[in-house]
């Protein structure tokens, strides 16, 4: 759903239908102080009667009522703590409110408070929850209302999954992007929202320089299925270059080059940056799977993605750092699959020559040992 159709249906949900539950006794005083302050039409002395009824009922029975009238209008005029403390208190009272709770979450994005958001987010998707969970009641009337409120419940959860994005997508501080995206997963890490927040939770490990953290948020992410590109890379390159772990690049890259190509633009890139950065990190994926699958001497998958791979890694912006170790892998794998004896395999032998004498043309660490193996090949070796 998007963002804007759901914002339409959230305003038009019935917030805080549940305080029409409580009967007024106008007999009373405290009751004809409620009855005066709901006919009131302007908002600042409808503020000001509720504001009296409660400081002076502050445990009256008619409070929570009073409260799911007043806190919309605290909102409206941005007296943001006070729909906090009121929610808070209407909570207590309601478990299952989240039209109270939502408020306050749209006080918490007001604020632009990331550890406010993150409260009452959860808070929201809780009393959300509690209002889907309930039984619908037997009278028709209270029925109708039951609905209503169900279906807000359900609308309200993914707009608070979505705070946790928007939140992390605005903030520029790295400790508040993390809070918030690691409030997201707590909440739901299957939320449509997900893969985006846990990425700039991501870069904001890079940027704070923590890479210890910044690789196992990666491969949690890769294991719940909401890693990004930049994850999937970062987990890969690290594996094959500093802990070695060849089996896991190759895991990682493998990932990367299956999930790339489908992938849309991320919100705020434009179409010809995410190209190129979709054919530069292919590229960089099927090249780190390749060398992976080479160094643990899988030579099948060393020279099938490797090939798969080439137009890839021949088209990206990298391709004369990336090319001479993608020939000298793929010669490497068609040697060895041609197999020993007199019947090796002729076409590999070629194809391992060709490689090697493209990886020999290109100055890189590859260059001297692609000539050595071309010399062993003219030697019959």
């Amino acid at each position: 759903m998007k963002l804007a159709l759901l914002a339409a249906l959230l305003a038009a949900a019935p917030a805080g239908a549940q305080s029409q539950r409580y009967q007024i006794d106008t007999q009373t005083p405290e009751g004809l102080l409620l009855q005066i302050a709901g006919s009131e039409s302007d908002d600042a002395k409808k503020i000001q009667l509720y504001e009296e009824f409660l400081q002076k009922y502050p445990n009256h029975a008619g409070k929570p009522y009073a409260l799911n009238q007043v806190v919309p209008l605290w909102l409206k005029t941005k007296a943001l703590d006070k729909v906090i403390a009121g929610a808070r208190d209407l909570l207590a009272a309601e478990p299952d409110n989240a039209p109270a709770a939502y408020n306050a979450l749209q006080a918490c994005e007001e604020k632009n408070d990331a550890a406010c958001i993150v409260e009452w987010a959860n808070a929201t998707i809780a009393a959300a929850k509690k209002k889907i969970e309930s039984k619908e009641p037997e009278d028709e009337t209270e029925a109708e209302t039951w609905k209503a409120e169900v279906d807000f419940a359900k609308q309200v959860i993914t707009r608070a999954e979505y705070s946790f994005y928007a939140a992390a997508l605005k903030s520029g501080d790295p400790q508040a992007i993390l809070l918030l995206a690691q409030g997201l997963e707590k909440a739901n890490p299957k939320s449509q929202y997900m893969t985006q927040t846990a990425g700039r939770g991501f870069i904001a490990l890079i940027q704070m320089k923590d890479m210890k953290r910044a690789l196992e948020y990666a491969e949690n992410a890769a294991a719940q299925g909401f890693a990004n590109e930049d994850m999937l890379v970062f987990a890969a390159d690290t594996h094959l270059s500093s802990t070695k772990n060849f089996d896991k690049a190759a895991e990682y890259a493998s990932a990367l080059v299956q999930m790339l190509p489908s992938r849309p633009a991320p919100d705020g890139m434009d179409a010809a940056s995410w190209e190129k950065k979709k054919k530069d990190t292919l590229a960089r994926g099927y090249w780190i799977a390749g060398i992976a699958f080479g160094a643990r001497e899988k030579w099948p998958e060393c020279e099938k993605i490797l090939a798969e791979g080439l137009p890839a890694i021949q088209a990206g912006s990298a391709a004369n750092d990336l090319l001479p170790g993608a020939y000298f892998y793929l010669g490497l794998a068609n040697y060895n699959l041609a197999g020993k004896g007199p019947k090796r395999d002729r076409a590999r032998l070629a194809a391992a020559r060709k490689h090697w004498t493209a990886c020999a043309r290109m100055k890189s660490p590859f260059q001297s040992r692609a000539a050595q193996n071309l010399q062993g090949l003219a030697a019959g070796k």
